[in-house]
């Protein structure tokens, strides 16, 4: 993950010093507010253990554009309820949090809609608990496609809805037998929001 964030520094510094030069870097303010639904499926315990749909809150922020590629990041937290006690153990509850570092391409339709196809990768914790008592923190990564439907409101707000597949490459000590089972799962998400700029 530092790796990431060292290139995307890099990216940033000669994007500065490209800005001044070709005018073809931009600095954009491009910030979004969402509810967003995770649907964990396959043969795994987000989706096995867990009440589906997870539920939560996803922000997002593009800060470089060039030649309609934006580069950016996003934060979102989101809770899953145990369903299967026999497959969660002592926990009711996993809440998720996830670092995303995201490209994204503009292909404006109308005056009004515009799209956007998206690719990710991040990082994210899973945090299991029982009341306040915590159970532990299962880490892992997250990499996905998306697609974005912008529908433009006025001159500085954007109505979106964003749905994407992600997968969840997790770390769990386990038997071998289980790996699979613990160490994977495939999310189908649909986020409500506007977007500002």
């Amino acid at each position: 993950m530092k790796r990431i964030y060292l290139v995307l520094i890099i990216v940033f510094q000669l994007g500065f010093g490209q800005n001044k030069e070709s005018n073809r870097i931009e600095f954009v303010a491009d910030l979004r507010l969402a509810v967003k639904s995770n649907y964990f499926f396959g043969d795994n315990y987000l989706a096995k253990g867990h009440k589906n749909p997870a539920m939560g809150a996803n922000f997002n922020f593009n800060f470089i554009e060039y030649k309609k590629i934006r580069l950016g990041f996003s934060f979102e937290k989101s809770t899953l309820h145990v369903e299967g006690y026999s497959i969660g153990g002592n926990i009711d509850k996993s809440n998720i949090t996830v670092y995303n570092s995201n490209l994204s391409y503009q292909i404006p339709t109308t005056n009004k809609l515009s799209f956007e196809p998206t690719i990710f990768y991040g990082q994210l914790f899973i945090k299991q608990k029982n009341g306040s008592k915590n159970y532990g923190v299962q880490d892992g990564n997250d990499l996905g496609i998306g697609v974005c439907i912008k529908y433009k409101l006025n001159k500085s707000i954007q109505a979106y809805s964003d749905i994407a597949f992600s997968h969840y490459f997790l770390t769990a000590n386990t038997t071998q037998e289980f790996e699979n089972y613990f160490n994977s799962s495939n999310c189908l998400s649909l986020s409500l929001g506007c977007k500002f700029f």
